[in-house]
């Protein structure tokens, strides 16, 4: 596959398609975001921060991508969690989505959206697109409640592959007024003591799905646009329910090209979810782990995989990036006005064109991340032999620069430390000693560097060294 040609596995066809928006080079990207009635966790981290990789390697590629991750302040369990707690459902939400911003803030994602819109500010909007739905015959109301009619809408079954039948057993809403159980709520009727909002049909709420594609619509001044992303658990009935109502709206299909999801996070073979109240919040990890570390550890598992949460990985990631940033130590200290400047050039450019393939191939993170290894193995290598010519390490270092930034990685300041000219010199001769077999030689030189302060280690991307605390 050419380097420069973007394929996406799109969950609509089943199938990975070059990637080709609706209008040239511009972009209109939908996540669907939190609903903030508790801290975000690490399974919303890795859908969140997987999909900042994502845009970054769009705009990356040159793309002009307007971003849009939606906040949910009302729902359900909003109001279920503020009953609980005798507070003002608002301000519970007004609470959540400042922690959730904050996490995402040190994630590094903020940044790269260009709007989190919330859905108390598109309230009219809803009800306008539902007016329209009951109009063209799509919704009906019962007592103030209105529900989207699926017998309508023969395509309904489209992005999920799965049986009207086998539907019904999966997160249905009861009530005996609906047309079908599978039916779904556009327009909820206001209970005693919930917060309201007039409508055509008596006060009342919107319901979970409407506020995407209402908001869509509005953000992006058009009936249809290029990504849709979000985790695997909400093919159905979110998405699902999605494209019902805005094909129905506006008779226009596709409603988006492209549907892209994660896999989840799992902790004990169970999705993380903060209903099942088996999650771990995203800031707890932060105050153990930098963001760097978290955002590599994503990206060390395809988006489109799950993976089972264990801090074992967090660990690994920790080391790997810690691998990555004494490559660039070790560069700053290997470089030389009379440094040489050999064939290494060829390997930084094979290495951007390996790199740009793999995240072509539908964002094969796992892929591009071990061509990053690669490097900073053949780099500390290339390192231990001789010194090298400044001009050639800027160029390393800009790539690994470069490369890392599409994860979120390797964006700190590298502290300067100055090896010894004695310690660097032992180095080479340990490396020597090793390339001869020559064990003994090689760990008495170890011993003799950790006298002088530093600590040699071994690592599959090279020889790492770094000063005694």
């Amino acid at each position: 596959m050419a380097p420069d040609v973007l394929k996406v596995y799109n969950t609509l066809n089943r199938k990975r398609e070059q990637f080709k928006p609706m209008h040239n080079k511009e972009v209109k990207m939908f996540v669907c975001g939190q609903t903030v009635y508790d801290d975000a966790h690490m399974g919303h981290a890795k859908t969140y921060v997987q999909f900042d990789i994502i845009v970054r390697w769009l705009r990356k590629l040159g793309y002009k991508v307007f971003y849009v991750q939606n906040i949910t302040d009302i729902e359900d369990k909003i109001i279920n969690r503020a009953r609980e707690r005798g507070e003002d459902p608002l301000e519970l939400a007004k609470h959540y989505v400042k922690r959730f911003l904050e996490d995402m803030e040190a994630l590094k994602v903020t940044k790269n959206v260009d709007m989190f819109p919330k859905t108390t500010d598109y309230i009219p909007q809803m009800i306008e697109q539902i007016k329209t739905l009951i109009d063209k015959g799509y919704a009906y109301v019962v007592d103030g409640d209105v529900y989207y009619d699926v017998a309508k809408f023969k395509d309904y079954t489209k992005l999920s592959r799965m049986p009207l039948e086998e539907l019904k057993k999966h997160r249905i809403e009861p009530d005996p007024r609906k047309k079908n159980p599978i039916d779904f709520s556009l327009w909820k009727s206001q209970k005693p003591g919930e917060l309201a909002w007039d409508s055509p049909w008596g006060k009342g709420r919107p319901g979970w799905h409407i506020e995407d594609t209402a908001m869509t619509m509005t953000i992006f001044k058009a009936p249809q646009y290029d990504l849709h992303g979000a985790g695997a658990e909400l093919i159905f009935p979110h998405h699902t329910n999605e494209i019902a109502q805005a094909e129905a709206a506006t008779g226009m299909k596709p409603f988006v090209k492209y549907w892209l999801h994660t896999g989840v996070l799992q902790i004990g073979g169970v999705e993380m979810h903060k209903s099942l109240k088996n999650f771990v919040p995203i800031r707890e990890m932060l105050r153990k782990y930098a963001s760097e570390v978290l955002r590599l550890y994503y990206a060390s598992t395809h988006y489109r995989k799950p993976i089972e949460f264990d801090e074992k990985d967090l660990e690994q990631a920790k080391n790997r990036l810690e691998a990555l940033y004494n490559t660039l130590r070790n560069v700053m200290h290997a470089t030389s006005a009379n440094g040489k400047s050999d064939g290494f050039k060829r390997i930084l450019t094979e290495t951007r064109r390996k790199f740009a393939e793999a995240m072509n191939n539908d964002f094969n993170t796992p892929l591009a991340l071990t061509h990053l290894f690669t490097l900073s193995k053949k780099t500390n290598l290339l390192i231990s032999r001789d010194k090298i010519s400044r001009k050639l390490g800027d160029e390393i270092n800009r790539t690994f620069k470069e490369l890392g930034a599409i994860f979120g990685i390797l964006e700190k300041e590298i502290e300067v430390v100055q090896i010894p000219k004695q310690v660097e010199e032992l180095v080479r001769e340990r490396e020597e000693a090793r390339k001869n077999k020559n064990w003994k030689r090689a760990d008495e030189i170890r011993k003799k560097i950790r006298e002088l302060g530093y600590v040699l280690e071994d690592t599959v991307e090279g020889v790492r060294l770094r000063k005694l605390d």
